[in-house]
């Protein structure tokens, strides 16, 4: 079996779909940190031979580098018994779609992230809220209620519903302020909520170190 070492900084965000899915197939790994703020990550990124992009996340197996995080996601989903990138072309497919719709929101939110400025945030959320939150996670909500309302591909855990908790989390559990966000969308909250307390990876989030992001 491979030797596994993820990089990325002390946060969740892109990083903590990768440590979910090491925790869920009960994988080892070392979880390398640096501090989003620290002084260490600017002095070392340019180390090509160790981030070749000069930006994390990523993975090192048995000294093979893999970068972005939506590949190492696939990777390890793919690495490990589970089908947790779906069970055949379409159930894959529909993961792929919800990553990449994950991706529009991150992205989209942002500069909200960047600031500590509840008025500016608030601004900044005001610009994509209709053009990218609103219909990413309106597609979301009914995608959930089609499947059933437990999980979002083929009525087990996959590497969606990791994602898609994930992203909601930011928005509940964060230090920037969004939890009335989701008012409008019950039946996602009741999915994190369940996915939180009544699931294979609940004693790793009640143990996981509380980060900012």
């Amino acid at each position: 079996m491979p030797n596994y070492k993820l990089t990325y900084f002390d946060a969740r965000a892109r990083g903590e779909p990768a440590r979910m899915l090491f925790h869920l197939v009960g994988q080892k790994y070392e979880d390398i940190r640096y501090d989003f703020e620290g002084q260490e990550w600017p002095k070392i990124k340019g180390d090509r031979k160790r981030f070749p992009l000069g930006q994390l996340v990523v993975l090192d197996v048995d000294g093979e580098l893999l970068t972005q995080s939506r590949a190492i996601y696939r990777y390890i989903a793919r690495q490990f018994p589970g089908d947790y990138y779906g069970k055949n072309n379409m159930e894959c497919a529909r993961i792929d779609e919800i990553l990449g719709i994950v991706a529009d929101i991150e992205i989209a939110i942002t500069p909200a992230f960047e600031t500590p400025d509840a008025t500016k945030r608030e601004a900044d959320l005001a610009k994509c809220r209709d053009s990218t939150l609103k219909p990413s996670w309106d597609f979301f909500s009914e995608s959930l209620q089609k499947a059933g309302g437990k999980y979002f591909i083929g009525n087990r855990l996959t590497l969606a519903d990791l994602v898609i908790f994930n992203s909601i989390d930011f928005f509940l559990d964060s230090t920037i302020g969004l939890k009335t966000y989701f008012e409008s969308y019950p039946n996602l909250v009741k999915f994190y909520e369940s996915f939180k307390n009544d699931s294979p990876l609940t004693q790793y989030l009640k143990d996981r170190k509380f980060t900012k992001y």
